[in-house]
């Protein structure tokens, strides 16, 4: 490949109203007047093209002249401009990068001011922004490089991961960072909490109500959400209140399930995409199974109820799902579906879900308990759907739609 540094090295830049033919028109130029095409890049922002392409122009060519008689006779603006050096802040092969997601209202300019600026200060260079959403500007995807020679620890990310955070907080959007990496774009299997997250509410505390015991259960969960309590030691007592309530008066629970909104479309969505998805609850297997069936998921995992004579006894049987068992069951589904943890995404809102977020490639708070905040990749806080998350995984709206 040609050097920078040679004399006959140039850009090229074409814009205009976007029409099937300009690349090729382009490359057929080139490859008859044998130049050299060191690099291109091209993308179209509601009609209008924007195509830039690096050549090695051989002496005398007719190459620069057959372009500009091309651009004109197409109606689109063409410029040119000599190359003989990589531009500051160029992105070098091995150069590491960032995507930052912004999620929120972004139509005046407030939100994304502040984030690019910060983001300049950090010597972050912004080499690519891609808009996400589909009418209004809603969501933004911007990947950056880091300042040359710089590489972030997972200190570093983690204590960067926060400062957006906050900074997403006074601006009331929310902000992601992750290593824009191989494994960003290749997540094949999503574990999910169930209450409060794939569905809203907490079963526990809907069947307390039933059992006439809520606000004795709810406090408990609140506590062992918060993680102040064991949660085995906080399930246990909970579910000890129960005792007595009849199976088929806690299925009468399910007739009137509300899923959290944009659940079902974020499933439909992976599912198309042949993404393993998955529920992993403290919650109750009578009620995450069914969940399953209805919605086509691929696995589901929780707490078995002991029954006797059509009632609950107050008592759970077998392993309890705890934070630790969530992990593990996250792991043993990553060899299951043969992906790499990296290729995992977890999703969950209270503390017993902090093990399994840290184990997935991407762990997602939803609406989460500060503690649970403090670990995740990253936080939606200021969406309420859950389909939102797709944003956040790299899908954009028009991917969504299948074009």
């Amino acid at each position: 490949m040609t050097t920078p540094e040679h004399a006959d090295l140039i850009v090229l830049h074409i814009g205009g109203a976007d029409r099937p033919g300009v690349a090729a028109r382009l490359m057929r130029i080139i490859a008859e007047e044998k130049a050299e095409l060191i690099d291109i890049g091209q993308s179209v922002l509601h009609g209008y093209l924007m195509l830039s392409a690096i050549v090695n122009m051989p002496q005398n060519s007719r190459a620069l002249r057959r372009v500009l008689f091309e651009a004109s006779e197409l109606g689109l603006r063409f410029e040119v401009s000599p190359f003989r050096a990589a531009a500051p802040g160029a992105r070098q092969p091995d150069a590491p990068a960032l995507c930052v997601t912004v999620l929120g209202p972004l139509a005046d300019g407030v939100a994304a001011a502040r984030i690019t600026g910060s983001m300049a200060e950090q010597a972050m260079n912004i080499r690519e922004i891609r808009s996400l959403s589909d009418r209004e500007l809603s969501g933004l995807e911007l990947i950056a490089d880091l300042a040359p020679g710089r590489r972030l620890t997972d200190t570093e990310l983690s204590t960067l991961r926060g400062a957006f955070l906050r900074m997403g907080v006074e601006l009331g959007v929310d902000l992601a960072v992750q290593k824009d990496d191989m494994f960003r774009r290749t997540k094949r299997l999503v574990c999910m909490d169930v209450d409060s997250t794939f569905v809203k509410g907490e079963f526990i505390d809907e069947l307390a109500e039933l059992a006439g015991c809520k606000e004795k259960v709810a406090e408990i969960t609140a506590r062992a959400m918060r993680g102040e309590l064991d949660f085995k030691q906080a399930l246990a007592e909970r579910v000890k209140l129960l005792e007595g309530l009849s199976l088929e008066r806690a299925m009468t629970l399910m007739d009137k399930v509300e899923l959290t909104p944009g659940a079902d479309r974020f499933v439909e969505a992976l599912r198309g995409l042949g993404f393993r998805i998955g529920l992993v609850s403290g919650g109750f297997t009578v009620f995450v199974d069914e969940l399953k069936r209805r919605y086509g998921l691929d696995f589901a995992f929780a707490n078995e109820l002991e029954i006797r004579d059509g009632k609950l006894t107050g008592r759970v049987r077998g392993t309890v799902v705890d934070g630790e068992r969530k992990a593990q069951i996250l792991k043993d589904m990553a060899q299951v579906y043969n992906c790499r943890l990296e290729q995992t995404v977890a999703i969950g809102d209270g503390a017993n879900d902090i093990y399994m977020l840290q184990t997935a490639g991407l762990g997602i708070a939803f609406r989460a308990k500060p503690k649970l905040q403090e670990v995740a990749d990253m936080s939606l806080n200021h969406n309420e759907r859950l389909d939102t998350l797709l944003y956040l995984m790299g899908l954009s709206a028009r991917d969504l739609r299948g074009e």
